[in-house]
């Protein structure tokens, strides 16, 4: 299996989750581009609340805009639910977001990529999560759940969708509303995304393609999975980073394992990890020393 990473295109830095002053944000859709834009990021969606709000005139050379809403709903079987909309040309009725299928469908007729948003702060499970098909992914992280009620991760839920046999993937996010006073939720959580051009089509095509690792801190250079040419031992995998105190290769149950740095040593910038035999998806999480997390897109072994 060749380089995970190693795909033709640049690396792009973006947030795909924040609101405005046109639904409960703080911030003017000026001044969130503007944020964005001169801290480096080389794209950014908004997402309102049941709103496509027009950013074109926002965009600038080096910096691109995604369209996006966000979407809510509360159904019977899945419970609350909330769903981006990335890349949609629209926003459907209300009724369209009765169920979770239903949210997710609409989201797929207005031509965008569904990402289930924040579902342990909606307190969503797995189970609730495979009652709908069709999405993209879903947030392992939240920024301003974690600010707000320290429920910003859904680790265990996108490993429970993965063990499933589900093609999951998974963004990090601000969530931005900009309101410090609750828990600033700025800069928080992003993806690097590498795409052929700083275009909102080129940058959806690599997003549904999953060529993007989520991070909240470290950068994750390259994951390779080599099969064992003999077939008798698992595949090899080996990971290049940013320095991490910790690489976190995780599979279903109890078949991955952590690779820590020396007590005392110097941090890891790459690691390496024969599995299990019987491994049926690879993801990876490299940890830096301040807790922050680069999360790998999985990988299917079987």
């Amino acid at each position: 299996m060749p380089s995970v990473l190693a795909r033709s295109g640049r690396w792009y830095r973006g947030n795909l989750h924040g609101h405005t002053t046109q639904s409960d944000g703080a911030l003017s859709p000026e001044d969130y581009a503007a944020y964005y834009r001169g801290r480096g990021y080389d794209f950014a969606a908004v997402t309102d609340h049941w709103k496509l709000t027009d950013m074109r005139a926002h965009a600038a050379p080096g910096f691109a805009l995604v369209p996006g809403v966000e979407l809510d709903g509360q159904d019977a079987r899945s419970g609350m639910h909330h769903v981006l909309g990335l890349g949609v040309h629209g926003v459907p009725p209300r009724e369209a977001a009765e169920t979770l299928q239903g949210t997710v469908d609409a989201i797929r007729g207005l031509g965008g990529l569904a990402f289930i948003a924040h579902p342990y702060w909606s307190g969503q499970s797995a189970a609730d999560l495979a009652t709908a098909t069709g999405y993209a992914g879903l947030e392992v992280f939240n920024g301003t759940c974690a600010a707000r009620w320290g429920k910003g991760l859904a680790a265990v839920q996108w490993d429970e969708l993965l063990q499933r046999g589900r093609a999951v993937l998974a963004l990090a996010t601000d969530d931005a509303h900009h309101r410090p006073e609750q828990g600033d939720d700025l800069g928080l959580g992003w993806v690097m995304l590498r795409a052929a051009a700083l275009e909102p089509e080129a940058l959806l095509e690599a997003l549904a393609a999953g060529q993007f690792y989520a991070s909240t801190g470290p950068e994750l250079h390259d994951l390779v999975v080599e099969p064992d040419p003999a077939g008798v031992q698992g595949p090899l995998a080996s990971v290049r980073c940013s320095p991490c105190r910790c690489v976190h290769f995780i599979c279903e149950g109890p078949k991955g394992r952590t690779v820590n740095a020396a007590p005392g040593g110097p941090p890891l910038s790459e690691a390496s990890l024969r599995l299990h035999r019987a491994a049926s998806y690879l993801r990876v999480e490299c940890v830096d020393a301040a807790g922050h997390t680069a999360w790998s897109m999985p990988v299917r072994l079987l």
